[in-house]
């Protein structure tokens, strides 16, 4: 890496003296010559920052700006009839490299299975979303009643997230339902899954989805404020006994 930048320090000193051969009544074509050559810049890759493949293709690029300011001081070169110059070691790029494709890594497949259904249970409501927060009333006539729900995350556990100015954060698929009674504003409860939302986990240990939660404390009527967090789905159904 340092003997490429050194190349390329090299080539501007030999660019600067080179010393003009043609008469001075050229000098205005020379000049319009040189201000019509044009440098390619080489694009900037699509790697993370801060990763391995980042660093690659950093490598890459400045091997792609060496060759370019190569073309170029052989261009200038040629205005004032010089040969051009060339790269002779084996270990130093001879033209344009062709990034590497990074494979991306592939997303554990594990579908949202759907609730199932309880003998001695009827679903009295439904409620299906996704990614966002909302609130939902919820009627419950029976003293005893039962919370199921199911959930797809977008993600494979934890991943990183980058932001434009290229800070990376870690991100986490979650999902909560906070359960208040809707005429005193009382929080009965805050619902979520137990071990959080891992898919890969889940493809190793068992899916546990869906998820329950009994309530002793019904006949009113409840507030759910649900918010899901990098989620494709979700499913929740309140059931009570069947009578």
């Amino acid at each position: 890496m340092r003997r490429i930048i050194l190349w390329i320090i090299a080539f501007f000193c030999l660019s600067c003296l080179v010393v003009p051969v043609a008469p001075l009544s050229d000098e205005e074509q020379i000049f319009k010559e040189i201000q019509n050559i044009s440098v390619t810049v080489p694009p900037t890759g699509t790697a993370v920052l801060g990763s391995k493949e980042s660093m690659t293709e950093y490598g890459q690029w400045l091997n792609n700006i060496a060759v370019a300011l190569m073309n170029y001081a052989n261009a200038v070169l040629r205005v004032f009839g010089q040969k051009d110059l060339h790269w002779t070691e084996e270990n130093l790029p001879q033209g344009p490299v062709t990034p590497s494709v990074i494979n991306p890594i592939p997303a554990v497949s594990v579908t949202a299975p759907p609730i199932r259904q309880s003998p001695d249970l009827d679903t009295v409501q439904t409620i299906s979303g996704g990614s966002g927060t909302r609130t939902v009333s919820v009627n419950v006539p029976s003293g005893y009643w039962e919370l199921w729900y199911t959930v797809d995350p977008i993600v494979t556990g934890a991943q990183d997230s980058h932001s434009a100015t290229g800070s990376q954060s870690a991100v986490f698929p979650t999902f909560s339902i906070k359960v208040t009674d809707a005429k005193t504003s009382q929080e009965i409860e805050t619902v979520e899954p137990p071990g959080g939302l891992d898919k890969t986990l889940w493809a190793r240990a068992g899916d546990p989805r869906p998820w329950s939660k009994r309530f002793f404390k019904g006949g009113r009527e409840f507030q759910f404020e649900i918010t899901a967090r990098h989620v494709k789905s979700y499913v929740i159904e309140v059931r009570i006994p069947k009578s």
